[in-house]
């Protein structure tokens, strides 16, 4: 019988052990932490009874995957619960307006007509762009690239939506988010609302291939809305683990593997830092994939199709901030009070200019916050009429020039904590305690966020779609014989989905 071994419990790992433990296969997970699940994980950082998501928080992108269609009633029977929040996101500006997103055509328009009446046809006409082309982009989110199956898919969007639409479609894959923000909107309050969400993916404002994001995020928080999970993002995790160990599969925390073993070429088990040696006939490595040769052999690591790895670039980094609160922001514009994020970033050229200044190395003034309020959802995550507030503050230096975030971290998140205060006067006063965890806390928590890089590489271009990771490491097949990737380092990219998990299930359920 085939063995499987599972390198790292994260969203993907997690998602391709279930699956191929419910078909019957021998599973064995390998997880270095003492928690499983990765950058999903809910703790009590702050004080007790206050439920924080350390990192990932939104699970939209599960709830509406392959791996939940194919697992729903395990996961379900084995304790997932989804909050759902029809009011995704807004965004805040610094004289008191606000723009914020539900799941009600109508009532945008009406929040378009009030702050910005010159883009309530744009904001209708993408709704319908979206509409058309949401059967032709979202299965490409579960589809393997390169593949037969991809190449398919294209020349049925092409046949649905003809030539000059598919080069339409095309532009809009290769467009930054600034040049898509000032072809569709007027008032720089929409430019911003839409371009934030390509500072979630590490596009600046300016970065070719930021347009999709922009347009999927901001017109998709209308049509989809968000999900959490009930109690935190960890209640995902634990039916996942539920499920792999109902179906004879095996999950063995504080297991780090410090090498992949080899033989003529072909991974054939690993090692783990206590001595243990696990036999495999396929491994999965649900890692960074700039880490991997770390893991192999000299000889093995050294070939140059394998050591041309370690140029997968990182995205920025990202700081992290939690706090347990007596009450929410008092925000200028009280309508954000209702909302799962909000947003402050506060314009197109303000997050252009923190995309470069964070790039050079040096610490942003005003860098874009993304500001969740879960509990305006899920009141279970804090005690009765008291908050958890998640922020996370994109983009910043991997590496700042002259310290380090050790000598500055708590100085910045002051100064975080003061720029919301503009926004939301009152604020430190119902801080009743904080956790900040910089971008080299994010690395010490999990080696996958390399220097504070929470989105497993950086989506540009260039190793994004069929190059993601690298030519060569695609397809979710390394250059060594039997071992496999899955994790955001690879297609279909960033965020709690498990596309990827599923796809390297499908490669080994064959």
């Amino acid at each position: 019988m085939s063995k499987i071994v599972v390198i790292g419990s994260g969203i993907n790992g997690l998602s391709a052990a279930a699956l191929l433990a419910k078909k019957g296969k021998s599973v064995t997970v390998l997880e270095s932490a003492t928690e499983f699940g990765g950058a999903v994980r809910t703790e009590e950082v702050t004080l007790p009874g206050f439920k924080h998501d350390l990192f990932a928080t939104n699970l939209s992108l599960f709830a509406g995957g392959g791996v939940m269609a194919a697992l729903k009633d395990d996961l379900i029977r084995n304790g997932l619960e989804f909050v759902p929040s029809a009011k995704p996101y807004c965004s805040v500006f610094p004289d008191g307006k606000s723009i914020g997103i539900v799941m009600d055509r109508d009532a945008n328009i009406a929040t378009l007509t009030r702050v910005a009446p010159g883009d309530v046809e744009s904001w209708k006409s993408l709704t319908a762009k979206l509409g058309a082309l949401a059967p032709h982009l979202f299965p490409i989110l579960g589809t393997e690239l390169p593949s037969f199956a991809a190449a398919k898919s294209l020349y049925k969007t092409w046949r649905a939506i003809g030539t000059q639409g598919l080069f339409d479609l095309i532009r809009l894959l290769l467009q930054s988010s600034r040049a898509f923000t000032d072809e569709h909107f007027v008032h720089p309050e929409t430019k911003a609302l839409a371009a934030i969400w390509g500072m979630h993916l590490d596009y600046g404002p300016d970065i070719s291939g930021g347009a999709l994001f922009s347009f999927l995020e901001s017109i998709g928080g209308q049509e989809f809305g968000m999900v959490l999970g009930k109690g935190g993002a960890d209640n995902l995790i634990k039916a996942l683990v539920a499920v792999i160990k109902e179906n004879g599969g095996t999950l063995v925390s504080g297991a780090k593997v410090t090498e992949i073993l080899t033989n003529n070429g072909k991974a054939i088990g690993v090692k783990t830092a206590d001595g243990k040696v696990y036999e495999a006939t396929k491994i999965i490595a649900n890692v960074n994939p700039a880490l991997i040769p770390n893991l192999l052999p000299k000889n093995e690591a050294e070939k140059p199709e394998v050591a041309k790895i370690k140029n997968f670039r990182p995205g920025l980094g990202t700081m992290m901030i939690h706090l347990a609160l007596s009450d929410l922001p008092d925000w200028k514009a009280s309508e954000a009070r209702g909302f799962n994020y909000v947003h402050i970033a506060p314009y197109v050229d303000d997050l252009a200019m923190t995309y470069t200044v964070a790039a050079a190395g040096k610490l942003p003034t005003n860098p874009a916050l993304v500001i969740g309020q879960p509990t305006v959802s899920d009141p279970s995550r804090a005690p009765e009429g008291k908050h958890v507030l998640w922020i996370q503050v994109r983009v910043l230096p991997l590496e700042i020039t002259g310290t380090t975030w050790d000598q500055v971290g708590e100085e910045y998140a002051d100064q975080i904590i003061e720029n919301i205060e503009q926004y939301a006067p009152g604020f430190k006063e119902k801080i009743l305690s904080r956790k900040v965890l910089t971008p080299t806390d994010l690395e010490r928590y999990n080696a996958n966020l390399i220097k504070g890089d929470s989105l497993g590489g950086s989506h540009h271009p260039a190793q994004f779609f069929f190059l993601r990771p690298l030519p060569g490491w695609t397809g979710h097949k390394s250059p060594i014989e039997n071992l496999f990737i899955c994790g955001s380092g690879t297609w279909p990219g960033g965020g709690v989905g498990g596309g990827s998990g599923l796809m390297v299930a499908n490669l080994l359920s064959k």
